[in-house]
């Protein structure tokens, strides 16, 4: 299995060193370059986009702390002990 392995490699090789002789050396038809280059951008699209969507994640969290911390810190309108119930009025 590794003799053939080595084989087709080996025929692989060889083919593309003489098709880069003879000026065959482009890989990529035109087609195929812009598929590749429409993922670029789609890949590039699809990064800003996540990381605008990070950002604003980020900035409603801080958002949330700040309201518990000024909730936390602010008097609250029963100043009971716990467990005891205000008088019913």
């Amino acid at each position: 299995m590794l003799l053939c392995v080595a084989l087709g490699a080996g025929v692989v090789g060889y083919v593309m060193i003489e098709a880069r002789r003879e000026g065959r050396g482009e890989f990529w038809t035109p087609e195929g370059e812009e598929l590749i280059a429409g993922a670029r951008r789609r890949g590039e699209q699809v990064r800003s986009r996540g990381e605008q969507l990070g950002r604003s994640a980020a900035q409603r969290t801080q958002a949330l702390r700040e309201r518990r911390r000024s909730a936390s810190t602010a008097p609250s309108a029963q100043d009971d002990a716990p467990g005891e119930y205000p008088a019913a009025s």
